[in-house]
């Protein structure tokens, strides 16, 4: 179900954004690594444009070995290592089960440059803010 819907945001992106934008899932950003440098850091989602990013990290586990929970633990990290680089994250949050884990996703919300549920109204903000930050 989480690769269904993480392939449906591909292909909302691809047809809203246009042929400016490359858009991979999973993808890279160069030099946000882990291991001390030596591997790059996979993010569900890599929107890139004239040399900017934003990288798209989605959640829809409902269950209790939650996906969110991993995410949360990541987000700071990830976030620090973003903004170092001058690119972005954002965060898609949907599912009953990722609600009732608050102290993850309020992390994630505290370490994002945008945050939106799987929905259609939302996935437009989302694209709005990706054609605002990579111009």
């Amino acid at each position: 179900m989480g690769r269904l819907a993480q392939d449906h945001v591909v292909e909302l992106l691809r047809d809203n954004l246009g042929h400016d934008y490359t858009i991979t899932s999973p993808g890279f950003i160069e030099g946000i690594t882990q291991t001390g440098g030596r591997t790059l850091i996979s993010f569900d989602i890599v929107v890139k444009r004239n040399n900017r990013a934003v990288a798209i990290e989605v959640s829809f586990q409902v269950t209790t070995n939650s996906v969110i929970e991993r995410k949360g633990g990541q987000a700071n990290s990830r976030f620090l290592a973003i903004e170092l680089t001058g690119n972005y994250i954002a965060y898609i949050i949907d599912g009953a089960g990722n609600f009732q884990r608050r102290s993850a996703v309020s992390t994630i919300c505290e370490n994002s440059h945008c945050t939106v549920a799987y929905t259609e109204s939302e996935m437009q903000i989302l694209i709005n803010f990706i054609r605002d930050v990579l111009p």
